[in-house]
């Protein structure tokens, strides 16, 4: 079953989860409506107009206040399966990244994500770090150098570290006096993407 049709069913449990507490909560003011009713009818004398009607209104605003609660729990319940989902389909994603490093295409994301980082630097010395296997890969130094030297306009040298970073993949590269870094391993961007591929996951299964 396809991710969305699973995610209609969720979803549509929790709203007849939420309809059920709405329903029981409505039927629940109900009957103290009725049973201050039938015991303001009781009351003898005088009084009992003007009983009959303050145990109304006051069995009246119990019932409201009960289906306000209910309410506001079902909006929670719906909120919390919309929130499971998400994070289901995120870690999903994680997954596949990590999935990704044991593919043969993965060395020219790797290479890309060394590329963009030394942009983001400016070029110059930098310092290359990855994790124990990316740091085996045969990489094109020299065509990474000379590319981010055309963007930046800076003579560029990497250097690959012996330093390995315990990350999924990705690099993190750091200048040469080390007060400037850029973390683009695969970890670091999830992180930084987070609440926007939180959003797109929404508008994609809720709207």
């Amino acid at each position: 079953m396809e991710l969305q049709g699973i995610t209609d069913i969720i979803l549509q449990e929790a709203k007849e989860t939420a309809e059920i507490i709405i329903k029981e909560a409505q039927e629940f003011g109900d009957s103290i409506l009725e049973e201050q009713r039938q015991m303001a009818i009781k009351e003898a004398g005088t009084q009992r107009s003007l009983l009959l009607k303050k145990t109304a209104n006051e069995a009246e605003v119990k019932r409201l206040r009960k289906l306000a609660k209910a309410k506001i729990t079902a909006n929670w319940i719906v909120l919390y399966k919309k929130e499971e989902i998400i994070s289901t389909v995120l870690n999903e994603a994680k997954k596949r990244l990590q999935n990704m490093t044991k593919k043969e295409k993965y060395a020219s994301v790797l290479k890309r994500l060394i590329i963009n980082a030394g942009i983001a630097l400016g070029g110059n010395e930098l310092a290359v770090t990855l994790n124990e296997a990316d740091s085996a890969l045969s990489l094109p130094f020299e065509k990474m150098q000379e590319e981010i030297r055309k963007t930046t306009g800076s003579k560029t040298k990497l250097a690959l570290c012996k330093e390995k970073i315990q990350v999924m993949g990705g690099a993190i590269l750091k200048t040469a006096n080390g007060k400037i870094i850029m973390d683009n391993s695969f970890e670091d961007i999830f992180s930084r993407r987070s609440q926007e591929l939180q959003l797109k996951i929404s508008e994609i299964l809720f709207q």
